[in-house]
Parts: C-alpha cells; sequence; structure tokens
C-alpha cells in the first residue's frame, strides 16, 4: 500500500502534469505524469493523460501503450476506449477502432460521438451502410453537433457519388454552422462533382477566407479555376498550396496544366517534371509531360513517357491511345510504327468496349499507316457514328485521306 506522502506526492505531479496539459507544455506533462506513475502504478488517469500528452507531441505507439495501460486497470471506463479507439481510427486501424467503439457504447450508449467516430471507422473500412446508420445515430443523440455528423455523412455519400445526398447534407451543415470553413469545403467538392463551377468556387472561397491556411481548399478551388479556364487563378492556387505545402505534387499537376494552357511550356514542363519527383509510381505526371514533349516535337521523349505511365497503369486506355496516335501520325518516319500503332489503338478500343470515337479515330490512323485503308475508312465510319458535332468536320477530312489512299498526318490531339 502506498504511504501517505507518496500518495501527495502522486497527486501534487499528477495536477502539475493536468495544468501542463492544459497550457500546452506537454514535454512536461509527460514527465510529471510519468513521475506520478512510478509513484502510483496501479492509477488509471496517470497512464490516460499521458496518453493524451503523447498525441500531442505525436509519439502515438507511446499514447497506444498508456491506453492499453489504462484500461487494463479500468477496464469499464467507457472513455478510455473511446480515446483509445479514436487514436486507432488516425492509424487506420479500423477493426480494432471499431471494436473499441463497441466496448464503449456497449458500457455507455449515450456517447453519442462515439456513433459519430464508429461512422467514420466504416466509412473508412468500406462498410458504408453500417457508416450511414451510425451518422443517423449520431445526429439524433447530439443534435448540438449535428452539422459535423452531416458532413461526414456528406463526405461518404460524395464518395458514393451520392451527389443530391451530398448536397442535402452539406446544406443543412452550411445554414447550421456559417462559419465552418469544413462545411463550405466540402459543399464546394460536391458542387465540383456534380460540375457547377461558379457554386463550386463561391464556396471554396469562402471556405478559405474562413481559413487562408485550409491547403486542400485551395488546392480544389485551383482544380475548379483550371476548369473555368482562369489560368491564372489556378497558377495563384497552386503556388499558395506549394507555399505551404512544398512537396504537395498534384499542385505541380494542376499548375503545370494551367502554366501550359498560359502557354509557357517550359514552365508547365518544370512543374510536371517535379510532380513526378515527388510522386514517381503516379502515371497521370508522366502523360501530362509526355504533352508538352509532342507538342514541341519532341516525339521519342514522349513516348518514352506515355510508356512509363503504362507501366505504371498497364491498363489505362488513354495512354494507349496516344502511343498509337504518335506512331500512327507523326510527321517524323524514324518515329511512326504502324504495328504498334494497331496493336495499342486496338487495345485502347477493347478496354472502352469499342464505344469511344477518339480512340476509333485513332484505330483508323494506325490501320492507314499499314496501307490498310479500307479498314481505315472502316473505323473512321464507325468513329462518326459516336462523335459529336463541333468535331464531325475534322474526323470527315481524315476520312476523306483515307478515301483518297493518303494517311494521317496531323499534330496533337
Amino acid at each position: 500500500m502506498p504511504t501517505d506522502r507518496t500518495t501527495v506526492d502522486a497527486q501534487a505531479l499528477f495536477e502539475r502534469g493536468h495544468q501542463s496539459l492544459q497550457s500546452g507544455d506537454y514535454r512536461e506533462a509527460v514527465e510529471c505524469f510519468s513521475r506520478a506513475i512510478r509513484l502510483r502504478p496501479n492509477v488509471a488517469a496517470g497512464y490516460r493523460y499521458r496518453a493524451l500528452a503523447h498525441l500531442e507531441m505525436g509519439n502515438r505507439l507511446d499514447a497506444l501503450n498508456d491506453f492499453d495501460a489504462a484500461i487494463r486497470l479500468k477496464s469499464d471506463d467507457a472513455l478510455l476506449y473511446a480515446e483509445r479507439a479514436r487514436l486507432l481510427f488516425r492509424q487506420q486501424n479500423y477493426a480494432a477502432a471499431i471494436a473499441d467503439c463497441d466496448k464503449a457504447l456497449a458500457l455507455d450508449p449515450g456517447l453519442a460521438p462515439v456513433y459519430g467516430l464508429r461512422g467514420d471507422c466504416h466509412a473508412a473500412f468500406g462498410e458504408s451502410g453500417k457508416a450511414f446508420d451510425d451518422y443517423e445515430r449520431a445526429i439524433e443523440a447530439d443534435p448540438d453537433h449535428a452539422a459535423d455528423y452531416r458532413l461526414s455523412r456528406a463526405d461518404l455519400h460524395l464518395e458514393l457519388e451520392e451527389y443530391d445526398a451530398a448536397l442535402t447534407d452539406a446544406d443543412a451543415a452550411c445554414t447550421a454552422a456559417p462559419n465552418s470553413p469544413r462545411a463550405f469545403q466540402i459543399r464546394g467538392m460536391i458542387h465540383r462533382a456534380m460540375g457547377d463551377v461558379n457554386a463550386a468556387d463561391r464556396d471554396l472561397s469562402r471556405a478559405i477566407d474562413l481559413d487562408p491556411e485550409r491547403v486542400l481548399a485551395r488546392l480544389a478551388r485551383s482544380t475548379v479555376r483550371l476548369g473555368r479556364k482562369d489560368y491564372a487563378g489556378a497558377v495563384a492556387d497552386c503556388d499558395a498550396v506549394l507555399k505551404a505545402s512544398p512537396g504537395f505534387g498534384k499542385a505541380f499537376e494542376v499548375r503545370g496544366m494551367a502554366r501550359k494552357s498560359l502557354g509557357d511550356d517550359a514552365g508547365a514542363l518544370a512543374d510536371f517534371t517535379e510532380a513526378i519527383k515527388q510522386n514517381p509510381d503516379a502515371p497521370f505526371p508522366y502523360n501530362l509531360r509526355a504533352g508538352v514533349h509532342y507538342q514541341a516535337g519532341r516525339y521519342q521523349r514522349a513516348i518514352q513517357d506515355h510508356l512509363a505511365a503504362l507501366q505504371r497503369d498497364p491498363q489505362d486506355a488513354g495512354t494507349f491511345n496516344q502511343l498509337a496516335w504518335i506512331w500512327a501520325s507523326a510527321p517524323d518516319p524514324d518515329v511512326r510504327n504502324g504495328t504498334r500503332a494497331k496493336e495499342c489503338a486496338t487495345r485502347a478500343c477493347e478496354l472502352t468496349e469499342w464505344d469511344e470515337p477518339s480512340y476509333l479515330d485513332t484505330l483508323a490512323a494506325a490501320c492507314a499507316e499499314l496501307g490498310e485503308y479500307d479498314d481505315a475508312i472502316k473505323w473512321m465510319e464507325k468513329a462518326l457514328e459516336k462523335v459529336s458535332a463541333d468535331a464531325e468536320d475534322d474526323y470527315r477530312s481524315r476520312l476523306k485521306l483515307y478515301e483518297d489512299g493518303k494517311p494521317a498526318r496531323v499534330t496533337p490531339k
């Protein structure tokens, strides 16, 4: 049994640690709680609060060990299970987090935030039905924080492409929490997915006004502005993102596309190269850089980049199509390769079930490069059945070439 002096000393250390935790001096808090634990190793609170201090310092493994120790000492404390569940969720250990949420709710069914946390776990675990059930229970049980749960549910609806349901939740959250940057960011993302670029820009701008450090909102707005052809605005947003997060590869991609549209090919090339450096396993930046090389007539370098993209995503129809187009139609005879062009164009058509007119167009060009003009005419006629009106004249001009026994020799598509 501890002596009275030991108890008093441990309590004093505990109080100092709690004060340090509240004031943000987490190292001091860990030290005080550690000394208190040495004096009173069988008191769960010391481990619990040291775990919270470790979390603030980013020491997740130490925090988890302390939560484990606290639960061994006080296995009927619902809050301990809830706190450990939150940590396990951050570690992406969703199954264990769900198990802890279940234990917490079994001990105290009134812990409404745990329903929301369990909903997040189910959503991340791919169990959307269970997630929706938990979000609904959280909304009913904790109306003061319903906006937060609605936003989590809106996020899941967005991921599932259930845009109307997502927008309903986001609208309610924005009304209930008009100063929440998260609410406007999520609604902006929903509007973007629905193709309403004006509403998306407005909501994302509101999120940034409320929280200028909100990097993901700026990145999302940059993609919206890219789509609206506000290339200077897209560049400015990406500049801000990269100032805050210098290694954000997606920002280099978007800025590169905007710079390319502004005619700054050198800047675009530098951005796409940096995007590849930041994420060398992603295929998209290689295709983007290939486009710059192709526009400049550097066909072999474009081919190399497309092949690198294909290594990273062997099922991408667009990459097969771009390779086929270069091999079928490049003005340089040393670049053209009709056999490879036909192989790649055929694969692109197979992957899209022969329903993409631009890929049928490329297959026709590949056949023409091989001198197979009857097949070239056949595929171009099929492409014309599917092509939009604004591209029809371009397609018909190539059909006329094939009817005259001539191959396609055109620049970028």
